[in-house]
């Protein structure tokens, strides 16, 4: 299993990726579980890391059926997080610094 950790100082949400595929993957938060297409976890793998190192853009991920769950959004080394899983929704403001590691857990993609 392979876990991507998202936070600030008060907020830590960890996902685990608990299957993958050549097609899909299954991503865990907190027992509730998502399947992602795997061309769309590269895509927004891309669109986090073009944000990240251009401070300003966003990187959203969708489910399979198409439902955003999670969006990543920077702006002058502002970040805004959205985590739209199961009944819930979670926002949190954090800054870049705090994403270094969660760019280097999801995986270099140029």
């Amino acid at each position: 299993m392979h876990q991507i950790e998202l936070g600030n100082d008060d907020v830590t949400v960890r996902f685990i990726i608990a299957e993958a595929n050549r097609t899909t993957l299954k991503l865990v938060l907190a027992r509730d579980a998502e399947i992602i297409r795997t061309a769309d976890y590269v895509l927004f793998g891309r669109d986090l890391t073009e944000a990240y190192e251009q401070l300003s853009g966003k990187a959203q991920l969708q489910n399979e059926s198409g439902r955003t769950i999670l969006t990543i959004a920077f702006e002058r080394g502002r970040v805004d997080v959205s985590i739209a899983w199961g009944q819930g929704v979670t926002t949190f403001a954090t800054d870049q610094s705090y994403l270094t590691k969660t760019l280097g857990q999801i995986g270099p993609f140029e």
